[in-house]
């Protein structure tokens, strides 16, 4: 099985555009809580994860805040780094 890297952005500029790159091309998302996001979070962190749990993650965690995705299939995870480095 391949290893997840996890790809970190120094600011939370552009997350929702992420997750809505994330849901379109990959798989459509869920809170980690298995429901499907509207807004809340925990309070160090918030996250989203695709619907099987593991095909992607976006999290905002870290004081300043950071965003970190991670992306399971690779040819995925190239054209993500194309569109948002």
């Amino acid at each position: 099985m391949k290893a997840v890297r996890r790809h970190m952005f120094p600011s939370t500029n552009g997350y929702m555009g992420m997750l809505e790159w994330l849901e379109k091309n990959i798989q459509e998302n869920f809170h980690s809580d298995r429901q499907k996001y509207t807004s809340s979070s925990v309070s160090q962190f918030i996250e989203w994860r695709s619907k099987d749990g593991i095909s992607w993650v976006l999290r905002i965690a870290g004081n300043p805040p950071k965003t970190y995705v991670e992306i399971l299939d690779e040819q995925k995870e190239i054209m993500f780094l194309l569109t948002w480095r």
